[in-house]
């Protein structure tokens, strides 16, 4: 009995240990998103924010909910991939369930693509490089490259 008992208690600890983290990769600029995404924590949400650094891209805030204070963090993080700068918003909430961060960032974005419109479309990849026909010369090759040596006198290039 006190084995599952102590089983149980672990288990509702390693539980109510637990904190979630979600992001969110869009396609704007840091620089166009900072003022936005902390505006959106405080009107939209309603969230305390206890300290913010826009050069560090990070705001620590508490949400209130169910009558209780949650201590929670939004970072906004550059990333670039496939030659397109985007960004990361990457939520945590303490104590909090998961879908309650995925939820909110749902609603960033709403805002953003409200506010800034849709994001800019992917660069142009570049088109894939079709090989020559056959007996055509390649583009690094000379047209007039010499014969190779076929075992006859040297050919002077001048006359």
């Amino acid at each position: 009995m006190r084995r599952l008992l102590s089983s149980l208690l672990c288990i509702a600890l390693a539980a109510a240990a637990a904190s979630a983290r979600s992001e969110k990769t869009l396609a704007y600029g840091r620089e166009q998103v900072w003022p936005t995404a902390v505006r959106f924590l405080v009107v939209d949400e309603h969230v305390k924010v206890i300290e913010k650094d826009p050069d560090a891209g990070y705001v620590l805030f508490e949400l209130k909910d169910d009558g209780k204070m949650y201590r929670g963090s939004l970072e906004v993080l550059t990333v670039v991939r496939d030659r397109r700068t985007s960004v990361r918003f990457v939520l945590q909430i303490e104590d909090r369930p998961d879908w309650l961060e995925v939820a909110m960032l749902t609603r960033l974005e709403r805002k953003l693509r409200s506010e800034l419109g849709s994001p800019a479309p992917p660069p142009a990849k570049d088109p894939p490089k079709e090989p020559p026909a056959e007996g055509a010369p390649k583009p690094n090759d000379p047209k007039d490259s010499p014969k190779p040596d076929e075992g006859g006198p040297p050919i002077s290039p001048t006359p």
